[in-house]
């Protein structure tokens, strides 16, 4: 299987594909995200706009499959929901240039839940069934795949054959939050300012570790820059502390080889993390996907 992943940020798509398949082309406009990638894999790599690629460039690529995670600003509460107004929503029309001008085995598009019942939602999914081929969708979060961490998405796969794609049924029990996080001594650095901690005590979401039930809130590019709605907390002996990076790339399920380089501010890390993928649901729609 031959991958192409479009708006790739850190490589989420790239750590979810089996060792079988090659990814031959990773694309994102973001220097920093594409350096990161780059420290992990070794493919090739492009800085540009998906709106900048030419079709002869993206068909010399001979992609099997192509992975889409446009924007998902413009359906977002923060981004004021202007689905196709918005701006950053035009990148929907050259991305369907490209698929209509190629017309690639599977095509697999994710985004935030807001894209569900949105115009572009219908815009590409109309599009895709008028071209032959197969659509289905559906929300995903990584909760039903045992996973202490919500991060629901909404995922449309396409293919050029009927995809087959069964329900998941009761989510499993999900593992420790514990297993996920670093056990080392508690570092002031990454301790909560009692400052936020005491204006934001009634909305900041502290979780215990230790509980059998643990689950963490969902972890966005504004962690540690907005104090609420952006993220969990963790309660510890000695005090309230954030989240690292790291831990967050292995509850999104990066796997241990996988690593963030130096010279990265705490600040940009979380931006680029909390802008990535669950590798542990990409996995599951890849999957679905290719299950023909």
């Amino acid at each position: 299987m031959r991958v192409v992943e479009f708006f790739c940020g850190i490589g989420g798509c790239a750590a979810a594909c089996p060792d079988t398949w090659q990814v031959v082309a990773a694309i994102d406009v973001n220097r920093q995200a594409i350096e990161v990638y780059r420290h992990n894999f070794s493919h090739g790599t492009i800085v540009s706009g998906v709106e900048h690629l030419t079709t002869d460039l993206v068909r010399s690529f001979r992609g099997d499959l192509w992975w889409f995670s446009p924007p998902c600003q413009p359906f977002t509460v923060r981004g004021n929901r202007q689905d196709l107004s918005d701006p950053r929503a035009a990148v929907f029309t050259a991305m369907l240039r490209q698929v209509q001008a190629c017309l690639p085995e599977y095509v697999a598009l994710e985004n935030v839940g807001g894209f569900q019942g949105s115009q572009a939602q219908s815009l590409w999914v109309g599009s895709l069934r008028s071209w032959g081929y197969s659509v289905h969708e559906r929300l995903l979060c990584p909760t039903e795949l045992s996973v202490p961490a919500r991060r629901p998405r909404w995922y449309v796969m396409a293919s050029r054959r009927r995809i087959v794609a069964p329900e998941l049924g009761d989510a499993p029990p999900h593992r420790p939050l514990i297993d996920f996080l670093d056990s080392g001594d508690f570092q002031r650095e990454w301790e909560v300012p009692m400052e936020i901690q005491q204006r934001y005590a009634k909305a900041l979401d502290v979780v215990d570790p230790l509980q059998p039930k643990a689950m963490m809130r969902c972890f966005t590019s504004a962690y540690g820059k907005s104090p609420v709605r952006s993220g969990s907390y963790v309660a510890t002996p000695f005090g309230v502390r954030y989240v690292m990076p790291e831990e967050i790339l292995r509850l999104m399920g990066f796997p241990m080889r996988y690593q963030l380089p130096n010279g990265l501010t705490r600040r940009q890390a979380w931006a680029l993390v909390g802008n990535s993928l669950s590798v542990t649901a990409v996995r599951q729609v890849l999957t679905w996907l290719t299950r023909v």
